[in-house]
């Protein structure tokens, strides 16, 4: 029922989309009663760990990557393309920590570097290293947009500083992004004008939203739109952009979208903010900028900057915007943006980035990547079409869409006040958390729903992946 699509056809998706949401599948009631025992069965460990943690952490986990369903499964290490829980059992790990892990877990020559460092020299010391010029130079090397690079502990801090920065640079003061998209937990940028937005907005001042406006996806229309409201109301500072679009692109952008709002930003004076969190290093060593042919006066990155390791994030950009950052705060900081972070570009973080950098191109990981995606891909649209479950499939280079729910495509089909909007979601949103679990108790595991991203030490398994898929699919009615 299902087929491959262009991962830039947004026209295709999107009535792919209306089709899943019209005829959407669940896996039988018997398959789902099957799936939650063997959890009780096989997991009991983690079932006992994870309420333990829920008494002294607030939720029970520490990052919504673990909101596994029934319950979070307590990880004991990986190995290789693996995870392991502690109650022994074995997954195909096709989390990827959420995208960072390219090469994949326990990778050779990224462990050796590290263990060298720890043992040999330092894991911190709080002062500069080398590593930090070194990872900086090869950022610039592979992405010409980027002029000057600064190192920072995650990729909300570097979504926050992009916008102090634009709005320092420009004199303007409005932000505009895509609806849906994901720029951190700031309270600026975590509104999304979405179906979590009064979720999202609780705790948060409501005048921290006045400056920050949503665009439906790929709506060239509703961003000039946005300008011309503002321009005489403190103007639109930049456009900030989920590289390929909501949910690692799960509703992607298309290339026409990048190009023309490359151009309008020019022609308005404001700053184009691309958000490569996930997309750097992963669709190419140009990440997704390279892809579009765009060049975005500023480019957001988050884990992959650490080749996976803590405090990671980076932000990089033009050298006379990236010039307007405070190195610390010293008389040389007056009239600059203040920018700080303790363990940022730290010995450890920074020498992992660069190893795994070195890596992807020393062993051409992007071109195996790409081939290994198309052929894992195609084998998921034979199976939805052998199996008449209806979904979407479609793959940004290793970044793998599974939908068979739909659910952040539903806001493109109903309004909130539509009764059909709520049971849209509450039917989706059963779909999503019973598949993901299904597919872990088949023995692979994706984040809630369908984030799904394929790790270059993990081509050797793809047949062992697809027959998960299958046995999951199988059950679905």
């Amino acid at each position: 029922m299902s087929k491959l699509i262009n991962e830039y056809d947004y026209a295709a998706i999107h009535a792919q989309a209306g089709e899943l949401m019209k005829h959407r599948k669940h896996l039988k009631r018997s398959a789902v009663e099957r799936y939650n025992k063997w959890f009780d069965e096989n997991c009991a460990k983690s079932k006992v760990e994870t309420a333990l943690a829920a008494e002294t952490i607030p939720g029970g986990i520490q990052h919504n990557l673990a909101n596994n369903h029934p319950f979070p499964l307590a990880i004991d290490r990986t190995e290789g393309p693996y995870l392991v829980d502690i109650d022994g059992n074995r997954y195909i790990d096709f989390l990827c920590s959420g995208g960072p892990t390219i090469l994949g877990n326990n990778y050779p020559a990224v462990t050796e570097a590290v263990v060298k460092q720890i043992t040999e020299k330092t894991h911190l010391h709080g002062l500069y290293s080398p590593y930090e010029r070194e990872l900086s130079e090869l950022v610039r090397k592979y992405m010409p947009s980027i002029e000057m690079f600064r190192c920072l502990g995650s990729g909300t801090e570097a979504d926050i500083i992009a916008a102090r920065l634009a709005r320092a640079y420009t004199g303007k003061k409005h932000l505009v992004r895509i609806s849906g998209g994901y720029h951190g937990w700031s309270d600026q940028l975590v509104y999304n004008d979405g179906a979590t937005t009064a979720d999202m907005k609780n705790g948060i001042p409501a005048e921290c939203f006045h400056n920050t406006h949503a665009i439906p996806a790929n709506d060239l229309d509703a961003l000039e739109a946005e300008i011309a409201k503002w321009e005489d109301k403190g103007g639109v500072a930049a456009l900030f952009v989920e590289a390929v679009g909501q949910d690692s692109g799960i509703v992607p952008l298309t290339k026409e979208f990048h190009k023309e709002a490359e151009r309008i930003c020019r022609e308005h004076d404001m700053l184009l903010v691309y958000d490569e969190v996930v997309t750097g290093f992963r669709l190419g060593m140009g990440g997704a900028q390279a892809v579009f042919g765009t060049k975005p006066d500023i480019t957001v990155f988050g884990k992959i900057i650490g080749g996976g390791f803590g405090s990671s994030g980076g932000i990089g950009g033009r050298k006379d915007i990236m010039s307007l950052l405070a190195a610390g705060v010293s008389a040389e900081s007056e009239n600059k943006v203040k920018v700080g972070g303790t363990l940022s570009g730290n010995p450890l973080t920074a020498l992992a980035g660069i190893t795994v950098i070195k890596e992807l191109e020393k062993e051409n990981v992007h071109e195996k990547l790409e081939k290994a995606s198309k052929y894992f891909m195609n084998g998921i649209a034979e199976l939805t079409d052998k199996y008449d479950v209806p979904a979407l499939v479609f793959h940004h280079q290793s970044i793998l869409h599974i939908d068979t729910h739909g659910l952040a495509h539903i806001p493109y089909f109903f309004k909130g006040d539509d009764p059909e909007y709520q049971t849209q979601l509450v039917d989706a949103y059963t779909n999503y958390i019973e598949f993901s679990m299904a597919l872990a108790a088949e023995g692979l595991i994706i984040a809630n729903g369908g984030k799904t991203y394929l790790p270059y030490n993990g081509i050797g398994i793809l047949d062992d992946a697809l027959a998960c898929y299958e046995r999951v699919f199988k059950e679905f009615e």
